[in-house]
């Protein structure tokens, strides 16, 4: 379980490598939507940033801890339909870790192109379950495992939890055809090939709490060749982890 520090840090973090990866340098009083802010510690961090957060939550829970810890920000208790904010909004949507849980990742898209500005800018990071890794249990994953398969490996390495029943198991191909139905609002920028590579370096890869993985990755980080080779390897079968996001709202 992660301290309030590393939470804050982890949010902090999350920030950064949203303005860097969408190439951001002019921030301070953009308005950002925050679909599923859980702990309400990224929304917090932009507002630090001068940036004008909202957040949305499905957890009443969630919702009325982070209400009352930070009652300034603007936040929305969402009852999953339509998005409780007018046309052309905002001028970026975000997301961490909530495309696996949603029932309509295509719903998602729509509502979030929605609420952009014209121009704007939409940002999801989620699991990729075409990857060697699930984030959620910290494990090593077989890729193209269904639900059915997906639980029966977790109960034998007794790493299952019934929230699992819960998640949209997420392929860079379907993310591919959700965001083409789009085609005419935006600008495919990213799926994460890239911003993998760019992220294979020693620091990034200490993040990762599967020992066996960290282990196995550090070792080929050290060697140029192996490096090159494993990148062109994994991008090229859409193994990386995780999927990035990034799209813009078309201006015509």
């Amino acid at each position: 379980m992660e301290n309030d520090n590393q939470l804050r840090r982890k949010a902090y973090n999350q920030l950064q490598t949203f303005l860097a990866d969408c190439n951001i340098t002019e921030s301070k009083g953009k308005k950002v939507f925050e679909v599923g802010f859980k702990n309400g510690l990224f929304a917090d961090e932009c507002q630090k940033a001068g940036l004008v957060p909202t957040g949305i939550e499905i957890n009443k829970e969630h919702y009325e801890k982070v209400k009352a810890d930070f009652p300034d920000l603007d936040l929305v208790l969402y009852n999953g339909g339509t998005f409780p904010v007018p046309d052309n909004s905002f001028d970026f949507v975000v997301s961490f870790q909530v495309l696996e849980h949603v029932k309509s990742i295509e719903h998602l898209f729509n509502e979030c192109i929605r609420i952009l500005k014209p121009g704007g800018i939409m940002y999801h990071i989620c699991p990729n379950y075409q990857s060697f890794y699930e984030g959620h249990y910290n494990v090593i994953w077989f890729p193209f495992l269904n639900k059915t398969l997906g639980r029966y490996y977790l109960k034998l390495i007794c790493r299952y939890t019934s929230g699992f029943e819960n998640l949209t198991l997420v392929r860079p191909h379907r993310l591919r055809k959700a965001l083409k139905n789009n085609k005419s609002d935006i600008t495919i920028i990213s799926l994460g090939k890239k911003e993998f590579a760019n992220k294979f370096k020693e620091n990034q890869i200490d993040k990762i709490n599967q020992t066996a993985i960290k282990w196995i990755l550090k070792l080929i980080s050290k060697s140029p060749i192996l490096k090159r080779k494993f990148l062109k390897l994994i991008t090229g079968c859409n193994f990386y982890y995780p999927i990035t996001i990034i799209a813009k709202k078309n201006t015509t």
